[in-house]
């Protein structure tokens, strides 16, 4: 099993960072893929939230992501098909600190046997590692 695991203070509300991770078309500006939205979330969830499904490419790879819970707490993601790895679970949380919001994110799931778990690991805490830097970036771009 693979779990990757960070976390950062960033300068912004927990519903700023919730609304900007849900902005699914401009998530390339934190991840090295693309994002396309194929279903729009449930009725009466918020906008990009609960049920939404977007399609990342990366590297010429597609597969599908779906958010099965979205708040000013936090955001959780599956991917779909365990393609292109299995049991893939991406869970966001959002903590309101005096001046920032504590950003934790933790991804599990298992490789494919073609893929060894040191590799995976590393390629899956960079990204987070980056994502969240970028983020952190947007809101406090010193």
């Amino acid at each position: 099993m693979v779990d990757v695991y960070y976390q950062k203070n960033i300068a912004a509300t927990p519903k700023e960072l919730c609304d900007t991770l849900l902005d699914h078309q401009n998530l390339s500006d934190f991840f090295n893929a693309s994002f396309k939205v194929l279903k729009a979330e449930n009725d009466n969830e918020i906008s990009g939230g609960k049920g939404c499904v977007r399609e990342v490419t990366i590297l010429s790879v597609r597969f599908k992501e779906e958010i099965i819970h979205a708040d000013t707490n936090g955001i959780e993601y599956r991917v779909v098909d365990d393609f292109p790895v299995k049991a893939h679970r991406g869970v966001i949380a959002f903590t309101q600190q005096e001046n920032s919001t504590n950003v934790s994110y933790r991804i599990t799931c298992r490789a494919p046997w073609y893929i060894p778990n040191w590799l995976l690991t590393r390629l899956l805490q960079n990204d987070i590692e980056q994502c969240l830097d970028k983020l952190g970036a947007r809101f406090d771009p010193r």
